[in-house]
Formats: C-alpha cells, sequence, structure tokens
C-alpha cells in the first residue's frame, strides 16, 4: 500500500483539490492522510476545517500556526510552527509522496520539510505566472523541489521544462478547480439565500479581493479604499468574500465589514465553500477582484471577471476577463464593462482533470518515482 499525504491550508486549494483527494482516498492500494493548518483552524476566517471533517478524510495532525493577525513577523513565526509541525508528521510517518497545490507560503513550508525527509513531491498549478505577488518567487521554488508536475496549460508545462524539469514528469492536466465549476451542483438562488441567511437582489457582484504582496504602485489600504470608492458608485448590491491571510489582509476585512455596516443591502461572508460560492458567482453580474478564481474558475460558471492591479500581472487569462489598474476610476470603468462579455473560452479547461490526475499519480507511484533527478538542459541558445 502506498502512504500519500496531502497539506492544506486554505479553503480555496482545499476546495480544488477535493475530487482528486476523494478519488485517492478511495483507492484501496492507496493510504491518503491530511495535514491541515493555515486559515482552516482560524475562526476569523471562517474555521473550515469543520467543511473538511465532513468529507471524512483521515487528518494526520492539525497545525495551528497562530495568524492572530497578517503581519510579516506573525506569518514567518507561523512558518516555523508549521515546519516543526511537519517534521513531527514525517518523522512518525513514512509517506510514499506529498501532494500540494499553487504558491502559498504554507506550501513552501511542507515541501522544505518534504526535502529534508526525502519524499517525493506532486505539485499542481506550477509553471504559471503573478508578478504582483511574492507567490511567484514560492511557486518557482516548490517546483525546483518536486518530482511530479502536474500543470494547468501547455504553456505552463512548457515553462516547468524550461526550468530543467524532466518532460516525461511533467503533465498538462488542466485546471482542477474549472472541472469543479462544471461540475458542482449549483444551489437554487433561492436555496441559496436560505443557506446563507441573505437575501440576493437581482443584480449584484461578488467582490473577493486580496493583497498584493510585490505591488510598488500602491498598498493594500489605498487599494480597498479605490475598490470600495467605485462600488460605491455603483448601484449594485456587494456580495464580500474573506480575503487570504497574506500581510494586510487585515486591513482589507475591516474596510469591507465597514462599507457594508454603512447600510443593509451588502453582505460578507468570511469564507464560502465550493458549492456556495460557485453558486453565488453564476447568478451574479461578475465577480470583482484579484483572485485567480476570477481568472480559472469563474469564465467556465459563463460570468465575467474584473481583474484589479498586478496581483494576477501576466497569468494566463481568457477573454472574458477585464484587466485594470487599481484606481477607483480604473475600476469603474472596468465594472461598466462586464455587462458587455459574452464570450467566455477558457484556456484552463481540460475534460476529467482530477481523474487524469489520479491515474498520473497512481502509475508513477507504481513505477516508483526517483528521489534524485537530474537537470534537464533543453540546449536552447540563449540569446
Amino acid at each position: 500500500m502506498k502512504r500519500i499525504c496531502v497539506v492544506t491550508g486554505s479553503r480555496a486549494e482545499y476546495g480544488i483539490l477535493r475530487n482528486l483527494i476523494t478519488l485517492l482516498h478511495e483507492d484501496p492500494e492507496i493510504r491518503l492522510e491530511l495535514v491541515v493548518t493555515g486559515t482552516h483552524l482560524e475562526e476569523k476566517y471562517g474555521k473550515t476545517i469543520l467543511t473538511i471533517k465532513k468529507d471524512e478524510i483521515p487528518i494526520v495532525k492539525e497545525i495551528p500556526m497562530g495568524l492572530r493577525d497578517t503581519t510579516n513577523q506573525t506569518i514567518t513565526s507561523g512558518l516555523a510552527k508549521l515546519t516543526a509541525g511537519l517534521g513531527e508528521v514525517f518523522t512518525a510517518n513514512h509517506y510514499d509522496l506529498l501532494i500540494i497545490l499553487g504558491d502559498r507560503y504554507e506550501m513552501l513550508a511542507a515541501a522544505n520539510v518534504a526535502v529534508i525527509y526525502q519524499v517525493p513531491i506532486c505539485h499542481l498549478h506550477g509553471g504559471e505566472l503573478t508578478l504582483g505577488n511574492y507567490d511567484e518567487f514560492i511557486r518557482h521554488a516548490i517546483t525546483k523541489m518536486s518530482h511530479l508536475h502536474l500543470a494547468s496549460t501547455d504553456d505552463h508545462r512548457d515553462r516547468i521544462i524550461q526550468m530543467g524539469e524532466l518532460p516525461q514528469m511533467v503533465y498538462n492536466i488542466g485546471s482542477l478547480g474549472v472541472e469543479n465549476s462544471k461540475q458542482t451542483l449549483l444551489l437554487t438562488k433561492a436555496s441559496l439565500e436560505n443557506k446563507l441567511d441573505c437575501r440576493l437582489e437581482d443584480a449584484y457582484y461578488v467582490i473577493l479581493f486580496h493583497p498584493v504582496t510585490l505591488d510598488s504602485k500602491a498598498s493594500a489600504k489605498a487599494q480597498i479604499t479605490a475598490l470600495l470608492e467605485a462600488l460605491q458608485s455603483t448601484d449594485k448590491q456587494c456580495i464580500f468574500i474573506g480575503s487570504n491571510s497574506d500581510t494586510g489582509s487585515d486591513y482589507i476585512r475591516e474596510a469591507c465589514l465597514a462599507f457594508i455596516a454603512e447600510g443593509d443591502r451588502h453582505y460578507y461572508f468570511p469564507s464560502l465553500e465550493t458549492q456556495s460560492y460557485h453558486s453565488l458567482v453564476r447568478y451574479s453580474e461578475g465577480l470583482i477582484g484579484n483572485s485567480s478564481s476570477g481568472l480559472i474558475e469563474v469564465p467556465s460558471l459563463q460570468r465575467p471577471s474584473l481583474n484589479i492591479g498586478d496581483r494576477q500581472k501576466a497569468r494566463t487569462s481568457g477573454p472574458s476577463v477585464i484587466h485594470c489598474e487599481s484606481t477607483a476610476p480604473a475600476i469603474l470603468a472596468g465594472i461598466k464593462k462586464l455587462a458587455a462579455v459574452t464570450v467566455f473560452d477558457n484556456p484552463y479547461e481540460k475534460p476529467s482533470s482530477s481523474y487524469l490526475a489520479y491515474q498520473i499519480i497512481t502509475e508513477k507511484l507504481e513505477q516508483g518515482i526517483a528521489k534524485q533527478k537530474p537537470f534537464y538542459d533543453r540546449k536552447e541558445q540563449v540569446i
């Protein structure tokens, strides 16, 4: 029997991985266990571990990071706690594979520990670009620590190979998040209102805005202020979803709460599970913010997105995504363009992504994954 560890630190990443986790968990030849950490364990982010526990996937350890605020010191102290906790997990358990997704700092800690314990890593969503965030550095660092790569487009696969990874260990499986958005059984609008205990108007926007950790143009405070100013100028209801735990997210949350307190039309939810989130977006006039979800998942829900500022700078996007600067006039102009979007082609879409990932992982585990890996030199002329 092969043993797999999956580290999850946020609601978004668990939702993306959920179908793959279920497939692996149901395989009688695999024992899969979760390490749950990050915002999953924090009340102010919705304590989403409660959602995970409903899936009845074995949890080998919960590792609180103590994210009482989002200062750099608190985050780095939390990473130290996570690293120590993962060391305990890997000392007590032998794993044949660690699966991690994306570019969050929690995943960098997991990759660090796996390297020390010589556990091969399967990394999903490598090769992508987000020039406005330190996630950019983290993603590529994890790529070089990983052995098996499941990319979301051919361009991303090519970029991973460009970084010296063996082509036979790099696959384009599409995005698991896109698959989720197409497979989710959506709630009716009435059921959604009942579940969220809110009243949704005929026309509303969903707002999901995160800090931009490498933006030299404007701070989180300046950007959320500009966004709220633009939203104030519209006549639409706004449904806010809480941001991640990056530096500056505390101010974003406080500003959004202050905005909704000015009346009784708007709502704020610290976190939403996948079905509620997809349903909320599907009935909306579009997603506004700077989340990767707007570029990856939302097009497959047949809804437009407004991508603000540099957080997703250089990331692959389709025609339903409108890009704008992080100033109030630019945001307002972008909002006005949402209604004109009619084409929703999605570059991240590929059939059966989760099952394809499952097949690749189980096949590679059966073959055996070498802990040493050569650097693949493409021998191309450098200009």
